[in-house]
């Protein structure tokens, strides 16, 4: 219980802060005041975003936003329309939880009324059901013992429907329930099992996607997608306990909360975003419960919470442009008309409110919320004064700040102006095709992989792949796994072929030529050498001794029938190598080259064509070696700027239409940056633009994230991949939540996400 875990603190209406009728305009004027005092009370003054914590402060007033009782208990009024063939009409009608509004009307914050529209009230009683009944006079009743994460109208094949996400107490599964709202019939509800709810909430995008969040009684936070009328676990990690409520912003992939024990965390819902959690709100006297969002309001990224805690009678009010307490009082006070704000009395009693729900009017120009009593058990709701609506709906905080969303970023937009580089912002999507079955090793495990060609049978292929925690493993075309061999922290990969079985550069007619394998072994700073024979199976020939530190990245080429071999260590240092196979298969190897790059590289790899060697400094760019004499020097040749961001690790080469084009993992934002290789000198990368893996929900197979290498080949190897195939690593493999593995994508979709790069650099450079 919370007076168990806390000394009661309950906030008093007499509290100094701004009063509504003057900081509000203060606040969101022509300009805000920047002389204004401030004020050691850190729930009772508006904090202004951006303004080195300038706080307005105003004389105290007792004054608190009056609490309405509602007689029947938690109840909610959605809006639909009768008719649903109006021009245009998806999403243009309002409800109080749900974001369904058109994007020219969120742009302009304009709400569309239509003369058909009318309301389904709907009443959760935990204990008995959920009741529903609508303005034309249907009726529903859910019988059972339910929490309720999410009631919306959405729609769907030009009609209304009402989307219920509730979790069953008695069973402990989540229910998805959809209701015709005109009808209020529904069909059986789609179900998932758990581990218990210790909280949940779900929300529909603009896009359509229903997105669940259910912590269970593990303290694990599962994420699903309702798709196509079934449940896709999109990813799940530990949160730890003390977590009593959620509420997702779908539209600016924003997940908050609850902390008993901490306050309000903030994280990003974008499964292949990183798993970190940032703390928003702390409080040591004050434990909160509950949270809520207004995700209907997400205009030019504003982005609109409340939280409270019983242990306070009031709520929280977070905007972009401000983070406000306010006192809650039940009360029969007097009203001030004015700016509809009461005055306490002798009357007032207070609230422990444990739940909060926030809800948009009709016409989308007033907030309203809902909360509980946890003393009593009884429900309350408010209507926000206009002058605190409006300050909380409008996306600018002034002249001198303009509210941006999280997540907006180059990323999101084709183009962007940047005089900087004059590199063209143009990003495109692709889908992988195929997932090999997740590597051994939890944590940071897999990394780079590598393509075989079997002469023999193309489709008999292999991907190699390191599992840097102990072993190297190859995978069919289909992603099976079908060889792992346990030798060690090997890191990075490559393949060799017809390479010279003999002690010296001779050719002889019967000289037998290999295909290899060749990996960075940091269990013993070598290189493993590894005969890979025609069915794809490896066996492992030894290891060539380096002098390398912290043995880390490697490429290699074959030229005159002998494997060379770069290898680099944390230091920036470079090793390389002529490999010699004795008859007998034993091994050896010739440091013939050494050199350093400013800070640690990883990946690289060579045009055997132009004779140019490419090396990836992970924090700087991208360097240029000529392999045709030991003694060259490496050339920095492409500096890391927007829109490529670091790290840059793995590197390949393919050609499209006769010309070649360098592949650079472009760490930061999950992306792979397209560079022109011009062929008359190969040591000028041009920037075409970047290009992303999505997640293919319909085949269940997860996007990717914070690659570290990938290889890629032209080769015909049947089936989806006749034009080639690409392989990367995936940093974050989720949907279901599983350790690290390696992504294939046709070479045909990569080829045409290329060609469209292309094209619209040419389109670019005619317009100049």
């Amino acid at each position: 219980m919370t007076n168990q875990r806390h000394t009661k603190t309950v906030f008093k209406t007499t509290f100094t802060t701004a009063a509504l009728s003057s900081a509000l305009l203060t606040l969101f004027g022509c300009a805000a005041s920047h002389d204004t005092n401030t004020s050691a009370d850190t729930h009772a003054n508006i904090k202004l975003a951006h303004s080195e914590s300038q706080l307005v402060k105003t004389e105290s007033q007792d004054i608190a936003l009056p609490l309405t009782k509602l007689k029947n208990g938690l109840s909610l009024t959605l809006h639909y329309q009768t008719h649903a063939d109006h021009s245009n009409t998806k999403g243009t009608y309002e409800d109080t939880h749900a974001n369904n509004t058109s994007k020219d009307a969120r742009a302009n914050n304009e709400h569309k009324v239509y003369d058909d529209t009318h309301a389904i009230n709907i009443n959760v009683n935990q204990h008995k059901g959920i009741s529903l009944s609508n303005s034309e006079g249907k009726k529903h009743f859910i019988e059972g013992n339910y929490t309720l994460a999410s009631a919306e109208v959405v729609e769907s094949n030009s009609k209304q429907w009402v989307s219920l996400v509730v979790f069953n107490n008695n069973t402990q599964y989540i229910e998805v329930y959809r209701i015709n709202a005109a009808s209020l019939e529904g069909d059986q509800p789609q179900t998932q099992l758990t581990k218990g709810s210790e909280a949940i909430c779900a929300t529909t995008s603009s896009a359509g996607e229903l997105q669940i969040v259910n912590i269970d009684a593990t303290g694990t936070l599962n994420q699903y997608e309702f798709y196509n009328g079934r449940f896709l676990s999109l990813r799940d990690f530990t949160i730890g306990p003390g977590i009593k409520s959620c509420a997702i912003n779908a539209n600016t992939e924003t997940l908050y909360l609850a902390d008993e024990f901490a306050g309000v965390w903030q994280l990003d819902t974008d499964i292949e975003s990183e798993l970190e959690k940032k703390l928003i709100f702390h409080d040591q006297d004050v434990a909160i419960e509950g949270v809520a969002t207004l995700f209907s309001t997400t205009v030019d990224g504003v982005d609109i919470a409340a939280w409270v805690s019983p242990d306070a009678s009031g709520v929280w009010l977070k905007a972009p442009c401000l983070t406000q307490f306010f006192s809650l009082m039940n009360t029969a006070n007097e009203r001030n008309s004015a700016d509809r704000q009461l005055k306490a009395t002798n009357k007032s009693t207070f609230i422990q409110p444990e739940f909060v729900h926030l809800s948009l009017s009709k016409e989308g120009t007033h907030i309203s919320l809902v909360v509980d009593d946890d003393e009593s058990g009884n429900v309350f709701s408010t209507e926000l004064p206009s002058k605190l609506s409006a300050a909380l709906l409008n996306p600018q905080c002034g002249t001198d700040f303009k509210a941006t969303s999280p997540k907006e970023n180059h990323m999101d937009k084709a183009y962007t102006d940047n005089s900087a580089s004059q590199h063209a912002n143009l990003t495109i999507k692709v889908k992988p095709d195929v997932e090999t079955d997740p590597v051994e090793n939890h944590g940071d495990a897999a990394d780079d992989p590598a393509i075989w060609v079997n002469s023999h049978s193309a489709s008999q292929s292999r991907i190699i792949g390191t599992d840097k925690k102990g072993a190297l493993n190859s995978y069919d075309l289909a992603g099976k796994l079908v060889q792992s061999l346990p030798v060690g922290r090997v890191n990075n990969v490559d393949v060799g072929y017809k390479v010279s079985v003999a002690e010296t550069k001779a050719r002889q007619s019967d000289t037998p030529l290999i295909d290899i394998a060749v990996a960075s072994n940091r269990s013993n700073n070598s290189l493993s050498v590894f005969e890979i024979d025609k069915r794809g199976h490896m066996t492992q020939l030894g290891h060539i001794s380096t002098t390398l530190n912290d043995i880390y990245g490697m490429c290699l080429f074959v030229s005159g029938g002998i494997a060379h071999v770069f290898a680099n260590d944390t230091s920036g240092r470079f090793e390389r190598y002529s490999v010699s196979i004795a008859p007998d298969k034993t091994i050896d190897g010739h440091l013939t080259q050494s050199f350093s790059l400013p800070s640690q590289p990883e990946g690289c790899v060579v045009d055997t064509k132009t004779r140019t060697a490419y090396l990836g400094e992970e924090g700087a760019g991208i360097w240029a070696l000529d392999i045709t004499s030991n003694s060259n020097q490496p050339q920095f040749i492409a500096e890391i700027e927007a829109p490529v961001e670091a790290d840059v690790e793995g590197l390949a080469l393919i050609n499209v239409d006769a010309q070649t084009y360098l592949i650079a993992s472009s760490q930061g934002n999950n992306s792979y940056a397209i560079y022109h290789v011009h062929t008359e000198n190969p040591e000028v990368l041009e920037l075409m633009g970047l290009v992303q893996i999505t997640a293919d929900k319909a085949a269940q197979i997860d996007g990717v994230s914070e690659t570290d290498g990938l290889d890629v080949t032209n080769a015909n190897l049947g089936g989806r991949f006749t034009e080639g195939l690409w392989v990367v690593q995936d940093g974050r493999n989720v949907m279901p939540s599983e350790t690290q593995n390696f992504k294939l994508v046709a070479g045909a979709s990569l080829k045409d996400a290329i060609r469209k790069l292309a094209n619209a650099k040419r389109e670019r450079h005619s317009d100049m």
